[in-house]
């Protein structure tokens, strides 16, 4: 499986990780963006059994959009039919996902 990261998700992970370096410390932040990026990676072994359905997509009937869980980020992919995923978002838990994915995948 090739994993294809947008440039929202890369710009997504370069904010997290100024965050984080600003609020917390430059180790911290390296430990959180690893954490991240070895979820990811572990979309290329297990693609079609990796993740959960996003409930903010549930009633778009959008099925091949799931999530990971890193620590307390999550991270939006998507499967397609191509054998690639695409990684659309990355964002704090805390944040509003719905109004986020809105913005990003349904806005196009």
């Amino acid at each position: 499986m090739k994993i294809v990261w947008t440039d929202s998700a890369k710009s997504d992970l370069i904010d997290i990780r100024d965050f984080l370096k600003n609020s917390e410390s430059l180790q911290f932040a390296i430990k959180i963006t690893k954490e991240i990026r070895d979820e990811v990676a572990t979309l290329e072994e297990w693609p079609k059994h990796k993740g959960t359905y996003v409930k903010e997509l549930e009633e778009l009937n959008l099925p091949q959009y799931r999530q990971l869980l890193a620590g307390q980020n999550r991270i939006i992919f998507e499967r397609s039919e191509n054998e690639t995923c695409y990684i659309h978002l990355v964002c704090h838990t805390s944040r509003d996902l719905e109004a986020m994915l809105r913005r990003r995948l349904l806005s196009t």
